[in-house]
């Protein structure tokens, strides 16, 4: 028995990639959302419900819906939380992945596996896919064993690196352009780092891509971002101008002196030359994708704190 070939199934259906995930618009694929937990707004079928950290219910889940891709957005974002608690990190993103590579091999199902430019320690940024890794900090390492977890499998594997999402979709938590429109219109004073330099991805680009690889049948490393690389605290000062906010609220400081737990990579941006092979679409710069988040938010005060 074969897998559907237009079938996906979007693990962690309910965190922010993953709910872009299942509604960007798309002819080509029916996609299946997997959830931890069931709640809004995905509560009915075709719902699965799905830990990767439990291997029975990955087994069960994979070969009931046979999917041509499965596309793992499940992940442990806190980066700090990450160091904190190690073994909380290790089972999400390498146990968890090497359950759905095996299940995948089971089926003939296709993986693509989310990673990060915190593979790298910034050294020497932008990266290609040929450099070398070499994390500072749980969440990089942990996410490059589940990058080789992939591409090592028996059945189809992609591994896309990308760099600090942001967008905007209702009920999911802030990410850092949200959280940092929302404190800055409700007059609060945020710090802002002025050494960590990134491409910040558009998360509805980053769907799309992803959808596109599946399309192709790509298979192995590649990474995507946006097409700047940005300061946070230049970022900072695009969304104050979009927003009509007050830059003088945020306030620029070094990354040491925030007395974060994991050590940053200050200069990880991805280079995108791979990615411009494959990719018919286009990518908007930081400031048009500003935009287009703006007109779908509106009031920024009314935004949520970070989680």
């Amino acid at each position: 028995m074969t897998s559907s070939p237009d079938t996906i199934l979007v693990v962690g259906a309910t965190g922010f990639l993953g709910r872009v995930l299942c509604d960007v618009p798309t002819r080509d694929f029916r996609r299946i959302p997997a959830v931890r937990t069931l709640r809004a707004p995905f509560a009915r079928p075709p719902l699965q419900q799905m830990d990767i950290t439990d291997s029975g219910q990955v087994n069960r889940v994979v070969e009931q819906v046979r999917p041509k891709w499965v596309i793992n957005t499940a992940a442990e974002t806190g980066v700090d939380a990450c160091e904190a608690q190690p073994e909380r990190a290790r089972r999400v993103h390498v146990d968890g992945v090497r359950n759905l590579v095996r299940a995948c091999e089971r089926t003939g199902s296709g993986l693509v596996t989310l990673s990060t430019n915190y593979v790298f320690d910034g050294t020497k940024g932008p990266y290609g896919e040929e450099d070398a890794p070499n994390p500072l900090n749980v969440y990089g390492q942990t996410k490059l064993e589940g990058e080789a977890c992939t591409l090592e499998a028996r059945c189809p594997g992609i591994v896309v690196r990308t760099a600090v999402l942001y967008g905007y979709r209702p009920g999911c938590r802030p990410n850092f352009v949200t959280w940092a429109a929302g404190a800055l219109a409700r007059r609060e004073e945020i710090r802002v780092v002025t050494d960590e330099w990134a491409n910040p991805t558009c998360v509805d680009e980053l769907a799309v891509f992803l959808l596109d690889l599946c399309r192709k049948d790509f298979r192995g490393l590649i990474h995507f971002g946006g097409v700047e690389c940005l300061t946070r605290y230049e970022m900072v000062q695009q969304i104050c101008a979009c927003f009509g906010l007050d830059v003088h609220l945020a306030v620029p400081v070094a990354s040491a002196e925030l007395g974060q737990m994991a050590r940053r990579p200050l200069r990880a941006g991805l280079k995108m030359d791979r990615a411009w092979e494959v990719f018919d679409g286009r990518v908007g710069s930081f400031g048009e994708n500003l935009r287009r988040l703006a007109a779908s938010i509106g009031d920024p005060a009314a935004l949520p704190s970070q989680a």
